[in-house]
């Protein structure tokens, strides 16, 4: 069985996927079916990661479920995420980019039920979905997909916007995938990246017991880790914000006290039951979630563009 244990050492060393600084300092470990696994934190930008990966191909990376895509089918959760999260990102990126019309990459769109709210509120909206199931769904959407995995997107198309939402946390390398969407972008175009906050109040209460979801994160993430990434990738940030999240509170809770957890399940009704911590975490700026804008800078549109070439 997968097991995450408090398990401190300083024998072992990997080099930092982030920012290549040298992490000698193991946290925790990490017991899977392939034998176990070691999550380091970089001392420099404070990534945490995990080394050897526990998922080595990256077809083994694909998820394939379609309700754990969607808000798990909930009506209540997917109308309070469209008008939460997903209204407010739509204005903040329109207000940047100075036009309401424009062309968007969603990497990972899953089922495109958010790529459908961007494509119904203007965006022209490609969307790329390794997973055969979520992308004919997608596809059923009205959308354009591409199947294909970030790292094997091969195209001259430039888009205004590109939106990487929840996948980074799942790549070996996110600094060359990172990289790689810069000439993606139009010369003014813009970077939309969202990822789990490992500096979250629910982590920090759960600790080991808190939702990793394990084995497919390899990268977990706080503000100043995040913000690290991207200047290692070439972008500017325009804007960073947390957004909370009710979805890693039962399973988290299930964990930490099975005989009490099992009564809980993703539920709306469940998840009110920790609306106090979720508050807590958006009053501190220790939420669920961080969103980040980002702009290519100049130092990197040139010589990306070359190495392209």
């Amino acid at each position: 069985m997968d097991q995450l244990q408090q398990y401190k050492m300083s024998n072992l060393i990997s080099p930092c996927p982030s920012c290549g600084n040298t992490a000698c300092s193991v946290h925790y470990r990490y017991i899977h079916d392939k034998g176990e696994s070691f999550i380091y934190r970089c001392p420099d930008c404070h990534l945490e990661f995990m080394r050897p990966l526990a998922l080595t191909e990256v077809s083994d990376r694909k998820m394939e479920s379609v309700d754990d895509a969607e808000m798990f089918n909930n009506a209540l959760l997917r109308t309070l995420h469209e008008k939460l999260i997903i209204a407010p990102e739509i204005t903040k990126v329109r207000k940047i980019l100075g036009k309401n019309d424009f062309t968007m990459l969603d990497v990972g769109c899953g089922t495109g039920w958010i790529s459908r709210i961007w494509a119904d509120s203007g965006a022209q909206v490609t969307g790329l979905e390794p997973s055969p199931p979520r992308a004919e769904i997608a596809r059923q959407r009205g959308l354009r997909i591409l199947s294909c995995y970030a790292e094997e997107l091969d195209s001259d198309e430039r888009f205004d916007l590109i939106v990487i939402r929840h996948v980074v946390e799942h790549l070996e390398d996110p600094v060359a995938i990172l990289r790689n969407l810069v000439p993606r972008l139009t010369p003014n175009g813009l970077l939309l990246i969202i990822v789990p906050n490992m500096d979250c109040v629910g982590r920090k209460i759960f600790d080991t017991d808190w939702t990793w979801v394990l084995p497919w994160h390899c990268n977990f993430f706080s503000p100043r880790s995040l913000g690290t990434l991207l200047n290692c990738s070439g972008y500017d940030i325009s804007q960073i914000y947390q957004t909370p999240s009710p979805l890693w509170y039962p399973q988290s809770f299930a964990r930490r006290f099975p005989r009490l957890g099992k009564r809980l399940d993703t539920a709306p009704l469940s998840m009110l039951l920790f609306a106090p911590l979720i508050i807590l975490g958006y009053l501190t700026a220790q939420s669920d979630n961080i969103t980040v804008l980002a702009k290519p800078n100049q130092a990197a549109k040139p010589s990306l563009n070359k190495t392209r070439r």
